[in-house]
């Protein structure tokens, strides 16, 4: 049988917003939890007399909350709070502690944009698309002219975001401005597969006629999407197309009904994307 761990605190009525994270917390275990599972997020702003106030007043942690509160006291660094909250919870090994604080300090070791393009990449992993953007932006900004493949990777990254909000002629430039930067073919695969999902027929083949290297990369892109198409259409088409034809043996209304809420449900994933 398994270890049974007394919880520290309650749950709190009132959540608190991890700006940083992105995400809203309603408990002592969920702030250490968030706190261990994003290490390339943490900064030291996180850990605020607010954070401190909402654990004694919301949660009733109070042991916790004098902890951080003699840590802001001290200015202490992000890997003492950090250190102080884990020690805290005891199904964290202090193995487990040891390299959380080892991998903790090689991020901090990273330059500012460096880690400003990992936030991005959470973010991105996360399809939260606009936060990305804003953490690629703010990377951008800081790099140096001569650190071009971080640049690239930054402008490709970017392409990605917009593409997840279909901003696909940005996301064209952001592909286009990485491939000038490191000549690498993915970054030249991607600004193809915008243009393939952004112009009519006639003029994707009319521009990549014009172009050698477009040509073949194209033929890799069809190939993906001839596979992408064919397991749409053995896995979740068939899924679908079953329940629109259920729903349209049920009668007009139930069909429009459908219909409906699929379109909503879809409006609400993008909503939540670019939130």
């Amino acid at each position: 049988m398994g270890k049974v761990y007394k919880c520290i605190g309650r749950k709190a009525n009132k959540p608190f917003f991890l700006e940083k994270i992105c995400c809203n917390i309603f408990s002592a275990e969920e702030l250490v939890y968030c706190i261990y599972d994003n290490t390339e997020l943490l900064e030291k702003d996180i850990f605020t007399t607010e954070l401190a106030n909402w654990l004694e007043d919301e949660c009733e942690a109070t042991g916790m909350a004098d902890r951080m509160y003699q840590l802001l006291s001290k200015k202490a660094d992000t890997a003492q709070f950090v250190q102080a909250l884990l020690e805290a919870f005891p199904f964290i090994s202090s193995g487990q502690q040891a390299r959380f604080l080892e991998l903790l300090g090689e991020e901090n070791n990273d330059s500012g944009p460096e880690r400003r393009k990992k936030r991005g990449d959470y973010f991105l992993q996360k399809d939260r698309y606009v936060h990305a953007l804003k953490e690629y932006e703010a990377a951008l900004a800081d790099t140096l002219p001569e650190e071009a493949e971080l640049q690239a990777d930054i402008y490709h990254s970017m392409g990605m975001a917009r593409a997840g909000l279909f901003l696909l002629e940005q996301a064209k430039q952001d592909f286009i401005k990485a491939y000038e930067l490191d000549g690498k073919e993915e970054h030249y695969y991607y600004y193809a597969a915008c243009m393939r999902f952004s112009m009519s027929d006639s003029e994707y083949i009319r521009t990549i006629s014009d172009d050698v290297q477009m040509r073949e990369i194209t033929l890799r892109l069809e190939s993906k999407m001839q596979e992408a198409n064919s397991k749409w259409e053995s896995g979740p088409g068939i899924e679908l197309e079953e329940l629109k034809q259920k729903n349209q043996a049920a009668g007009e209304e139930q069909f429009a009904e459908w219909i409906e809420k699929t379109i909503t449900d879809c409006k609400e994933e993008y909503r939540r994307c670019i939130q």
